[in-house]
């Protein structure tokens, strides 16, 4: 084989292997031209060229948006919508006031307030007025006024890793997340008790709870200012009637029979005598 043969065929082998790369293409705008090995559940493994050698590079799916083969074949790990958020500013926008969509159903009104401490942890505030409604639970008592307040410290889960979410779910204030907190609230209510001729007295009960609760929820980005979160929770809970706490004779002889104990506006009681306690919401927020 002559020279210009040999250095024909050298040159055309180096071509075919040149366009023979493959591309990968990172989250972060980044674009490596290489050859990949192996695209497994969690991880892609390439060579690359380094000054002068070959490197061989494993790199996880969650910091690649997608992958270009020679062959013509893609892979697409995290393909970005059109609605997709990408500006610095909404990542920067950590603190979130709220609404309780079902509280003026439930006769109160309750606003909330979040606040991101550091990455996976923030401080949520809840407080509340009782009285919109013109009857409680129970008929024969109107007039209620009074208010409630929760805090608690939110514990937000990281995303999964099999996949990259999109913005707006790496958002430090959105996915699914873990809050211990506290419940009081106070009231007071005009109780009416008739006697068999058809008179009626009035009598003006204090109502207080304190309960420890522990909620899980998931909050949702919408678009770049709004958030929607459904939530639920369980504990242990403590009432007190006119000062007193419930368990009484008397307690038990009214409100016990008449199931007025079960509802307590921020949250609810699983049974007449058991501390246990339930709670749940649907809130919608705005992004500052």
């Amino acid at each position: 084989m002559s020279y210009r043969s040999t250095l024909l065929l050298f040159t055309l082998l180096l071509t075919a292997f040149t366009h023979a790369q493959d591309t990968l293409f990172y989250t972060n705008g980044d674009k490596i031209i290489g050859q990949v090995l192996e695209v497994g559940t969690d991880v892609v493994k390439y060579v690359t060229p380094s000054g002068g050698s070959s490197v061989t590079i494993a790199v996880n799916k969650i910091d690649l948006e997608r992958l270009h083969l020679a062959s013509g074949q893609s892979f697409v790990f995290n393909e970005k919508g059109t609605g997709a958020v990408t500006s610095e500013a909404f990542m920067q926008r950590t603190k979130l006031l709220s609404v309780d969509f079902l509280s003026p159903a439930l006769d109160h009104f309750t606003v909330g307030y979040e606040m991101l401490l550091r990455p996976r942890m923030s401080l949520a505030i809840k407080a509340g007025y009782i009285g919109l409604g013109q009857y409680g639970p129970n008929n024969n008592t109107t007039g209620q006024r009074g208010g409630l307040l929760k805090v608690g410290v939110s514990f937000i889960l990281p995303p999964a890793r099999r996949r990259i979410a999109a913005d707006r779910e790496a958002h430090p204030l959105a996915g699914w997340y873990l809050r211990p907190e506290i419940i009081a609230n106070s009231w007071g209510e005009d109780r009416y008790v008739y006697d068999y001729l058809g008179g009626s007295t009035t009598y003006r009960d204090k109502r207080s709870d304190l309960c420890l609760n522990v909620v899980i929820g998931r909050k949702v980005v919408l678009g770049e200012r709004w958030t929607f979160d459904l939530y639920g929770g369980l504990g242990y809970g403590m009432q007190w009637l006119n000062g007193e706490l419930t368990g009484d004779q008397y307690y038990y002889n009214y409100y016990i029979s008449s199931g007025r104990a079960e509802y307590a506006y921020s949250h609810a009681f699983f049974g007449s005598r058991s501390p246990l306690m339930a709670s749940g919401g649907m809130m919608f927020g705005y992004l500052f």
